[in-house]
């Protein structure tokens, strides 16, 4: 799919729209380091709604940005990340210096509320991200030690905002969004740093079950759609622990989603996991903030190019919203998808390995391919972190465009997912050559490319390189997102 194109769909309408103006200069500038924004449509820093801020020789800049309603938006230079609030028809004045860290708001009639920002210390790391060993505490002493002192963080916060010069509207949105993004810190916590899963369990029951869904402001913020996409993810993991210890039978409905068990791995298995999540917010959120949050996942699915799961979730959801103003948008993404499928049916360069429900040993068709160095990639289609990397195919391809390397997918899925497969590499435009495995005929492809190398996990993705003679040269290999460490990966075994 083509970058940043929902940020230039969203960009586009500046013409109709209310419009922000954030503006200002680097100091020392090098014009060594890019200037960009995030806008999210709903929630997430995804990468697709990231445009670049020009900047001039001088370092200075200007970009407008639409603005209908109150939206927070995030300025990102050298890697730091510096929350904004926009307003429709203000401006902001903000000054960058190269030589040091930080952002000064310098001006403009939104320079209040986003100096509070700025004062509160919103996108400040919370202080238990620097302790490794708060997470080996027992569920008492991380309550102590952790959840309330960062609550208490978080009232101060709230009472400095109550006491500011700005309206008491944007005092609202501010509270509420402050109050989010510290649960949403405790639960990337909780969930990435303990490893006791009883006592993750139990922190996130206490923290998930006092929490209405219902937003706090009448204006949710990112932070609060990303407390939602937790709590959905919250109550389906409650749902199977409530299931399993009180022996609910398959055939029964499933606690917070209204549908059997059996029926559930029906839908995830033919539709994906973002359509059992629509079925679960649908029941459970607010009916706005469902259909704001079902149109990000729409988004994230073409994102993703993956057509098998974008188009059954965009049906569902123009009949249960016929009068969303998210349809136009969502006509416009689903034609762009089944368009991509359609130019790429017949693309030569996306090769499937014939009788691939055959094949027992990699090298049954690497040996196939002496000569070349072939680069493997271990995936599926339901794994994120897979399809991420897909974003980085394009300039590696570029990069070895005419030389002497292939790219070889293998992909894990259900013979049930054998079409969405074959979709899913023709919208995606994964040129190179394919073939699929399921989880029980993939186990002896795993067992010969570990079979000499010290880590045994079979985590997706994996990447391989062969040389020229077919042998396996690099276990583990770098992930495309690598860049120039891939890149000389590869360029070693060209060279022999």
């Amino acid at each position: 799919m083509k970058p940043y194109l929902c940020a230039l769909l969203l960009l586009a309408g500046l013409s109709a729209s209310a419009q922000f103006t954030v503006s200002g200069r680097v100091r020392n500038f090098s014009g060594q380091h890019k200037l960009t924004i995030n806008v999210p449509v709903v929630f997430g820093n995804h990468k697709e709604n990231t445009v670049p801020v020009p900047l001039s020789a001088t370092g200075t800049f200007q970009i407008k940005l639409p603005a209908d309603s109150v939206r927070f938006v995030t300025l990102i230079y050298r890697r730091l990340y510096f929350t904004l609030l926009l307003e429709p028809r203000k401006n902001l004045e903000v000054e960058f210096d190269e030589n040091t860290d930080g952002i000064r708001i310098t001006g403009g009639t939104a320079k209040e509320v986003n100096q509070l920002i700025q004062d509160i210390g919103m996108d400040k790391v919370p202080f238990y991200w620097e302790n490794d060993s708060l997470g080996k505490l027992p569920a008492e002493g991380i309550q102590s030690a952790v959840i309330a002192p960062w609550f208490r963080e978080f009232s101060g916060h709230a009472q400095s905002i109550r006491a500011a010069a700005v309206p008491a509207s944007l005092k609202d949105i501010l509270i509420a969004e402050t109050y989010y993004l510290h649960v949403n810190y405790l639960n990337d916590f909780i969930s990435t740093v303990i490893s006791d899963r009883q006592t993750v369990h139990r922190l996130k029951t206490a923290l998930y079950d006092t929490i209405p869904i219902a937003p706090r402001s009448i204006h949710p913020g990112p932070q609060y759609f990303s407390f939602a996409d937790s709590y959905i993810r919250y109550l389906e993991a409650k749902a199977f622990i409530k299931i399993k210890s009180e022996n609910i039978p398959a055939s029964a409905p499933i606690p917070w989603f209204g549908i059997s068990l059996d029926s559930a791995n029906i839908i995830v298995n033919k539709y994906g996991k973002s359509y059992w999540r629509w079925l679960g917010s649908i029941r459970n959120f607010p009916v706005e903030v469902a259909e704001a949050y079902n149109w990000q996942q729409i988004q994230d699915q073409y994102n993703d190019g993956d057509i098998a799961q974008a188009l059954p979730l965009a049906a569902a959801f123009r009949q249960r919203f016929p009068e969303s103003r998210f349809l136009p948008a969502i006509a416009n993404l689903e034609t762009r998808l089944r368009d991509s499928l359609a130019a790429n049916s017949n693309n030569e360069r996306i090769a499937i390995v014939e009788n691939y429900g055959n094949v027992r040993s990699i090298y049954d068709v690497v040996k196939n391919l002496k000569g070349k160095v072939v680069y493997l990639d271990m995936w599926g289609t339901w794994c994120g972190p897979c399809k991420e990397e897909f974003r980085h195919l394009p300039a590696l391809r570029k990069t070895f465009a005419g030389k002497d390397v292939v790219f070889l997918y293998l992909d894990v899925d259900d013979d049930s997912r054998d079409a969405a497969w074959k979709d899913f590499i023709r919208v995606n435009r994964m040129e190179g050559l394919h073939l699929r495995m399921t989880r029980k005929t993939v186990d002896p492809i795993w067992k010969e490319i570990l079979a000499n190398h010290p880590d045994k996990s079979e985590s997706y993705p994996q990447y391989f390189l062969f040389d020229k003679s077919g042998k396996l040269a690099i276990a583990k290999a770098e992930r495309p997102s690598s860049g120039d460490a891939l890149s000389q990966q590869i360029h070693s075994l060209l060279a022999q």
